[in-house]
Protein backbone atom coordinates (compact mmCIF):
# COMPACT_ATOMS: atom_id res chain seq x y z
CA UNK A 1 0.00 0.00 0.00
CA UNK A 2 1.36 3.41 -0.92
CA UNK A 3 1.67 6.30 1.58
CA UNK A 4 -0.95 8.19 -0.42
CA UNK A 5 -3.44 5.34 -0.06
CA UNK A 6 -2.82 5.23 3.67
CA UNK A 7 -3.19 8.95 4.23
CA UNK A 8 -6.18 9.87 2.06
CA UNK A 9 -5.90 13.50 3.24
CA UNK A 10 -8.99 15.64 3.83
CA UNK A 11 -8.28 18.06 1.01
CA UNK A 12 -10.85 20.55 2.20
CA UNK A 13 -9.00 20.97 5.52
CA UNK A 14 -5.33 20.34 4.75
CA UNK A 15 -3.25 21.09 1.70
CA UNK A 16 -1.39 17.99 0.46
CA UNK A 17 2.17 17.37 1.58
CA UNK A 18 4.83 19.00 -0.58
CA UNK A 19 7.91 16.83 -0.27
CA UNK A 20 11.42 18.15 0.28
CA UNK A 21 14.74 16.33 -0.23
CA UNK A 22 15.27 13.39 2.15
CA UNK A 23 18.79 14.48 3.00
CA UNK A 24 20.30 17.84 3.89
CA UNK A 25 23.79 17.46 2.47
CA UNK A 26 24.27 20.79 0.74
CA UNK A 27 27.02 22.76 2.49
CA UNK A 28 24.92 25.94 2.36
CA UNK A 29 21.95 24.24 4.02
CA UNK A 30 24.05 22.58 6.71
CA UNK A 31 25.77 25.90 7.47
CA UNK A 32 22.42 27.72 7.62
CA UNK A 33 21.04 25.19 10.08
CA UNK A 34 24.09 25.27 12.31
CA UNK A 35 24.12 29.07 12.39
CA UNK A 36 20.43 29.18 13.28
CA UNK A 37 20.85 26.46 15.92
CA UNK A 38 23.21 28.76 17.80
CA UNK A 39 20.57 31.45 18.10
CA UNK A 40 18.47 31.86 21.21
CA UNK A 41 15.25 30.66 19.58
CA UNK A 42 16.48 27.26 18.40
CA UNK A 43 18.51 26.84 21.57
CA UNK A 44 15.26 27.13 23.52
CA UNK A 45 13.54 24.59 21.24
CA UNK A 46 16.45 22.19 21.69
CA UNK A 47 16.34 22.69 25.45
CA UNK A 48 12.63 21.88 25.60
CA UNK A 49 13.24 18.67 23.65
CA UNK A 50 16.12 17.68 25.91
CA UNK A 51 13.92 18.12 28.99
CA UNK A 52 11.24 15.95 27.40
CA UNK A 53 13.77 13.24 26.56
CA UNK A 54 15.19 13.26 30.09
CA UNK A 55 11.73 13.01 31.64
CA UNK A 56 10.67 10.21 29.28
CA UNK A 57 13.82 8.08 29.40
CA UNK A 58 15.05 5.56 31.97
CA UNK A 59 16.37 6.90 35.26
CA UNK A 60 19.47 4.72 35.44
CA UNK A 61 22.00 3.41 32.96
CA UNK A 62 20.62 3.05 29.45
CA UNK A 63 21.58 2.54 25.82
CA UNK A 64 20.13 5.38 23.75
CA UNK A 65 19.97 6.01 20.00
CA UNK A 66 19.29 9.37 18.33
CA UNK A 67 18.17 8.84 14.73
CA UNK A 68 18.77 11.77 12.35
CA UNK A 69 21.05 13.44 14.87
CA UNK A 70 22.26 16.23 12.56
CA UNK A 71 25.34 17.73 14.17
CA UNK A 72 24.80 15.87 17.43
CA UNK A 73 23.75 18.88 19.51
CA UNK A 74 20.76 17.14 21.11
CA UNK A 75 22.56 13.96 22.26
CA UNK A 76 25.44 16.16 23.38
CA UNK A 77 23.13 18.06 25.71
CA UNK A 78 21.54 14.82 26.88
CA UNK A 79 24.92 13.18 27.52
CA UNK A 80 25.95 16.10 29.74
CA UNK A 81 22.85 15.56 31.89
CA UNK A 82 22.81 11.75 31.92
CA UNK A 83 26.41 10.50 32.30
CA UNK A 84 25.13 6.95 32.92
CA UNK A 85 23.59 6.80 29.44
CA UNK A 86 25.58 5.42 26.51
CA UNK A 87 24.33 7.36 23.50
CA UNK A 88 24.77 6.76 19.77
CA UNK A 89 23.78 9.41 17.22
CA UNK A 90 23.40 8.54 13.54
CA UNK A 91 22.74 10.69 10.49
CA UNK A 92 22.88 10.04 6.76
CA UNK A 93 24.30 13.49 5.94
CA UNK A 94 28.04 13.76 6.41
CA UNK A 95 27.90 17.56 6.11
CA UNK A 96 25.58 17.78 9.12
CA UNK A 97 27.77 15.50 11.24
CA UNK A 98 30.89 17.45 10.31
CA UNK A 99 29.26 20.78 11.13
CA UNK A 100 28.72 19.73 14.74
CA UNK A 101 32.22 18.43 15.50
CA UNK A 102 33.51 21.61 17.12
CA UNK A 103 30.61 21.95 19.54
CA UNK A 104 30.85 18.28 20.51
CA UNK A 105 34.59 18.60 21.11
CA UNK A 106 33.83 21.47 23.46
CA UNK A 107 31.21 19.41 25.32
CA UNK A 108 33.61 16.51 25.71
CA UNK A 109 36.31 18.85 26.98
CA UNK A 110 33.96 20.35 29.55
CA UNK A 111 32.98 16.89 30.78
CA UNK A 112 36.61 15.84 31.04
CA UNK A 113 37.54 18.93 33.06
CA UNK A 114 34.64 18.20 35.40
CA UNK A 115 35.70 14.53 35.69
CA UNK A 116 32.30 13.56 34.36
CA UNK A 117 31.50 10.77 31.90
CA UNK A 118 30.38 11.80 28.41
CA UNK A 119 29.06 8.74 26.61
CA UNK A 120 28.35 9.83 23.05
CA UNK A 121 29.41 8.41 19.70
CA UNK A 122 28.36 9.67 16.25
CA UNK A 123 28.27 7.68 13.02
CA UNK A 124 27.12 8.19 9.45
CA UNK A 125 24.35 5.69 8.70
CA UNK A 126 21.13 5.37 6.73
CA UNK A 127 18.21 5.15 9.15
CA UNK A 128 16.49 2.67 6.85
CA UNK A 129 19.25 0.14 7.63
CA UNK A 130 20.51 0.88 11.13
CA UNK A 131 23.77 -0.96 11.93
CA UNK A 132 22.56 -2.30 15.29
CA UNK A 133 21.05 -5.63 16.39
CA UNK A 134 17.43 -6.18 17.35
CA UNK A 135 16.49 -4.73 20.73
CA UNK A 136 19.85 -2.98 21.13
CA UNK A 137 18.46 0.15 22.81
CA UNK A 138 16.49 1.07 25.89
CA UNK A 139 15.43 4.36 24.32
CA UNK A 140 15.27 5.56 20.72
CA UNK A 141 14.68 9.24 20.02
CA UNK A 142 14.43 11.35 16.88
CA UNK A 143 13.80 15.03 16.34
CA UNK A 144 12.51 16.54 13.07
CA UNK A 145 13.37 13.67 10.76
CA UNK A 146 10.06 12.26 9.51
CA UNK A 147 8.98 15.26 7.43
CA UNK A 148 12.06 14.80 5.22
CA UNK A 149 10.77 11.40 4.07
CA UNK A 150 8.35 10.54 1.29
CA UNK A 151 7.56 7.28 3.10
CA UNK A 152 8.73 7.09 6.74
CA UNK A 153 7.57 3.49 7.26
CA UNK A 154 10.98 1.81 6.67
CA UNK A 155 12.62 4.07 9.24
CA UNK A 156 9.80 3.63 11.74
CA UNK A 157 10.14 -0.14 11.31
CA UNK A 158 13.89 0.11 11.95
CA UNK A 159 13.31 2.21 15.05
CA UNK A 160 10.88 -0.42 16.30
CA UNK A 161 13.37 -3.18 15.54
CA UNK A 162 16.34 -1.70 17.41
CA UNK A 163 14.12 -0.68 20.33
CA UNK A 164 12.70 -4.19 20.55
CA UNK A 165 9.55 -4.95 22.51
CA UNK A 166 10.71 -3.25 25.72
CA UNK A 167 12.58 -0.21 24.44
CA UNK A 168 11.00 3.20 24.74
CA UNK A 169 10.48 5.39 21.66
CA UNK A 170 10.07 9.16 21.62
CA UNK A 171 9.85 11.05 18.33
CA UNK A 172 9.20 14.73 17.66
CA UNK A 173 8.49 16.30 14.31
CA UNK A 174 6.91 19.36 12.78
CA UNK A 175 3.14 19.54 12.41
CA UNK A 176 1.41 20.63 9.18
CA UNK A 177 -1.38 23.10 10.02
CA UNK A 178 -4.76 23.37 8.28
CA UNK A 179 -5.00 25.43 5.10
CA UNK A 180 -6.54 28.46 6.80
CA UNK A 181 -3.77 28.63 9.40
CA UNK A 182 -0.78 27.70 7.28
CA UNK A 183 0.45 31.19 6.40
CA UNK A 184 0.07 32.47 9.97
CA UNK A 185 1.71 29.32 11.37
CA UNK A 186 4.82 29.77 9.21
CA UNK A 187 4.98 33.51 9.86
CA UNK A 188 4.81 33.09 13.64
CA UNK A 189 6.92 29.99 14.23
CA UNK A 190 9.44 30.97 11.57
CA UNK A 191 9.66 34.62 12.56
CA UNK A 192 13.28 34.37 13.77
CA UNK A 193 14.57 32.68 10.61
CA UNK A 194 16.09 34.50 7.66
CA UNK A 195 17.38 33.60 4.23
CA UNK A 196 18.14 29.93 3.63
CA UNK A 197 16.92 28.90 7.07
CA UNK A 198 13.54 30.57 6.49
CA UNK A 199 13.17 28.75 3.18
CA UNK A 200 14.10 25.45 4.81
CA UNK A 201 11.53 26.00 7.55
CA UNK A 202 8.72 26.83 5.11
CA UNK A 203 9.56 23.75 3.05
CA UNK A 204 9.63 21.60 6.17
CA UNK A 205 6.21 22.73 7.39
CA UNK A 206 4.71 21.98 3.98
CA UNK A 207 6.28 18.50 4.09
CA UNK A 208 5.17 17.72 7.65
CA UNK A 209 2.37 15.33 8.63
CA UNK A 210 -0.93 16.02 10.33
CA UNK A 211 -1.75 14.05 13.53
CA UNK A 212 -4.23 11.82 11.68
CA UNK A 213 -1.78 11.13 8.84
CA UNK A 214 1.04 10.13 11.16
CA UNK A 215 -1.25 7.95 13.27
CA UNK A 216 -2.44 6.18 10.12
CA UNK A 217 1.13 5.54 8.97
CA UNK A 218 2.17 4.18 12.39
CA UNK A 219 -0.57 1.56 12.21
CA UNK A 220 1.29 0.03 9.24
CA UNK A 221 4.66 -0.18 11.06
CA UNK A 222 6.31 -1.90 14.00
CA UNK A 223 5.26 1.10 16.09
CA UNK A 224 1.56 0.35 15.74
CA UNK A 225 -0.09 1.34 19.00
CA UNK A 226 2.29 4.21 19.71
CA UNK A 227 0.57 7.40 20.85
CA UNK A 228 0.50 10.46 18.58
CA UNK A 229 -0.33 13.85 20.03
CA UNK A 230 0.14 17.50 19.23
CA UNK A 231 2.49 19.77 21.17
CA UNK A 232 2.26 23.29 19.76
CA UNK A 233 3.90 23.33 16.32
CA UNK A 234 5.09 19.74 16.83
CA UNK A 235 3.79 16.19 16.81
CA UNK A 236 5.00 13.67 19.39
CA UNK A 237 5.11 9.91 19.00
CA UNK A 238 5.46 8.06 22.30
CA UNK A 239 5.80 4.36 23.07
CA UNK A 240 6.70 2.93 26.45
Amino acid sequence: MTPEAILQPRAWLYAPRVLEPEIMDEAEEAEAYMDAAAQEHLAALDASWVERVLAFGPRGAARVLDVGTGGGQIPGLVAARRPAWRIWGVDRAGAMLAAGLDSLAGARGAARRAARAFGLALAQADARWLPFPDGAFDLVISNSLLHHLADPRPILDEIARVAGERGRVLLRDLRRPPRWRHRLHVAWHGRRYRGTMRRLYEDSVSAAFTPAELAAILRHTGLAGARVRGAGPYLLVERG
